[in-house]
């Protein structure tokens, strides 16, 4: 036997294993796993949660290796699944402690105790049912927090509201784009295969009217704005949807989903339109909790200028004006020559793309009524079906006490803010540091906090990046530990962005003190930059660069250190000259040690 791996609870059999088997071999390696500090292992102790226990001397222990809770669970799970040993979540850790020691060995026999079997553990959270995700979404249908369980195991369909192409994407949008992709990015952290779709309306009155206005052709007028669109999510640091489905593309779609509502007795045809009746739908108004008789015709529906049964219901096919057949807007069926509204564009789409019925819609609040309404309605009168599961609004950004909607300055349009000194990545930060359920208001000086934030976050990476060569400090691994743990549990919470926020600065505040008075090891450094980036692979904010390590200006810079530690101030301001001049790297000598800073960023 090379080593033998037991947990830590009281300590006593790790003792009595050291103590006995050291006399036979005192090679043979008593390993034991810690788990971390906060953790839910049943009857496993860190020795700092309490006093120490009478009998523990660490002394006896050659090494100790911590495992975090969902290791060990795994573990457990896979020792019942893959060896028939049905054991509880402590005896999962030692496991994993086994496993991680085995993978530095070359050779040998590793003896691990397994302390508990797992019929006591059949009602706790080893052994519950894995369609429980752990994750809690405010359900607007329902207006309550509800656990996320998707229709199909660690795979998230979504479906998200994107732009109309009749105009510049304004900060509002830009909160709707940036909340799917926060929201898209989180499930993909935790393990789900996501397929993000997000339209892009090209035929509506807006973009008809925009295009008149403009004196273009349609498609070459939205054509300009799509461009403007996409390269808009780049700026923002919002990864790619599967599709960015038009609805120019999907005009036949929506026509044959007309159709079918007229069959099935939801529609019918008047002066050559087709409208929804609303009187059909039993359920209608349960997203919005909007009462029919209290509408406002012609604010809140639209009144067109066509005849309808019920001013109220709403229109799926519209006859095209003079105008638009003069211009070639308009499509030829068997009721006339007409185009399709905004309302059929996600029932078509979502139909297509994510079937009958989809995980999660996300979208503004302003398009909850009548917009989603209308198309629950839709997708309910064709399969009996509500399109999706789950529906995530997100609140407006108010400027000046005004909707984004109806703000026509372009001061607040990406291009006019990045011209300003800002960058997508602080529009990005400024956008998400607030929950997506509480409205915003928009201002300069907000802007100007979350570029400041983000060039403290700059300096720490610098310093980590460049911090002295230490020996390993014990407390780095539960410092890891706790920022995962309560990252995760509050984005678990509703994407609470938060406390999820307030965890890294606490993080990086506590790893400052390390570097302040020792530095880090190389392990300890790959390991923060590890933990970092996966949570970097969420909130997309931070700018990991590793530049500094270049091995040129790490040297340029420990001469420097040994110049002033010299007061050789004369080399020293040669080297911070030559790096600003020939890298363009900015020195700032700080009480928190030397920050570097490119210039360009």
């Amino acid at each position: 036997v090379n080593a033998v791996v037991a947990t830590l609870g009281t300590g006593g059999t790790l003792m009595g294993l050291s103590k006995r088997l050291k006399e036979y071999n005192r090679d043979i390696q008593i390993i034991g796993m810690e788990p971390y500090l906060g953790h839910k292992i049943q009857g496993l102790k860190n020795m700092k949660e309490s006093y120490i226990p009478g009998i523990y001397n660490k002394t006896r222990v050659d090494r100790i290796i911590r495992i975090d809770d969902e290791e060990a669970y795994q573990t457990a799970r896979l020792l019942a699944r893959k060896e028939g040993i049905f054991c509880g979540m402590s005896s999962g850790a030692a496991m994993a402690a086994a496993i991680t020691a085995a993978k530095e060995m070359n050779g040998g026999t590793i003896v691990v105790i397994i302390p508990d079997s797992g019929e006591r553990y059949l009602s706790t959270a080893l052994f519950e049912d894995k369609t429980k995700t752990g994750q809690v979404f405010y359900n607007t249908i329902t207006r309550k927090k509800e656990e996320f369980t998707p229709l199909e195991k660690d795979k998230v369909s979504i479906y998200s509201c994107g732009p109309t192409l009749a105009q510049p994407i304004n900060i509002g949008e830009c909160r709707r784009f940036v909340f799917s992709d926060l929201l898209r990015r989180y499930l993909e952290s935790r393990g789900y295969e996501v397929t993000h779709i997000m339209n892009v309306t090209d035929i509506d009155d807006r973009t008809i009217q925009g295009a008149e206005k403009a004196g273009t052709p349609l498609k070459e007028f939205t054509d300009k704005f799509y461009d403007e669109f996409m390269n808009g999510l780049s700026i923002l640091g919002i990864k790619r949807a599967k599709e960015y489905p038009k609805a120019s593309a999907h005009v036949n779609d929506m026509i044959e989903l007309a159709g079918t509502l007229l069959e099935k007795g939801y529609a019918y045809e008047k002066f050559r339109s087709l409208y929804f009746n609303i009187a059909r739908s039993r359920e209608y108004g349960r997203l919005s909790r909007i009462d029919l008789n209290k509408i406002r015709l012609g604010k809140t529906v639209d009144l067109e200028q066509y005849e309808k049964d019920n001013p109220r219901d709403f229109t799926l096919l519209k006859r095209s004006t003079l105008n638009e057949l003069r211009k070639g807007i308009f499509y030829q069926t068997k009721w006339g020559n007409i185009r399709p509204s905004w309302h059929l564009e996600c029932p078509a789409m979502t139909l297509k793309y994510l079937g009958e019925t989809y995980d999660i819609h996300t979208s503004g609040i302003d398009l909850i009524f009548p917009h989603h309404e209308n198309s629950i309605a839709i997708g309910k009168a064709v399969t009996g079906k509500s399109p999706a599961r789950y529906w995530l609004h997100n609140e407006l950004v108010m400027i000046d006490g005004k909707k984004p909607s109806q703000v026509t300055d372009p001061e607040y349009t990406i291009k006019n803010i990045l011209e300003k000194g800002y960058s997508g990545r602080e529009l990005r930060y400024w956008l998400l540091c607030s929950h997506y359920r509480k409205p915003v208001s928009f201002s300069w000086k907000k802007l100007d906090t979350a570029k400041r934030t983000l060039a403290s976050m700059d300096n720490f990476f610098a310093r980590l990046h460049n911090c002295p060569e230490a020996p390993a400090n014990p407390e780095a691994d539960q410092l890891i530990y706790d920022l995962k743990n309560s990252f995760n549990s509050s984005m678990d919470d509703d994407l609470n962005i938060a406390p999820a926020l307030a965890s890294i600065f606490i993080f990086m505040n506590r790893v400052n003190i390390i570097m302040d008075k020792n530095g880090l090891s190389q392990e300890e450094r790959l390991k923060i930059i590890t933990a970092l980036k996966e949570i970097n692979s969420v909130i997309a904010v931070f700018n990991l660069d590793e530049t500094f390590s270049d091995p040129e200006v790490t040297e340029m810079l420990k001469k420097r250190d040994q110049a002033r530690r010299l007061k050789d101030w004369e080399t020293s301001d040669r080297i911070r000259h030559k790096l600003l001049e020939t890298r363009g790297i900015k020195i700032a000598d700080t009480a928190n040690g030397t920050i570097l800073r490119r210039l360009n960023q």
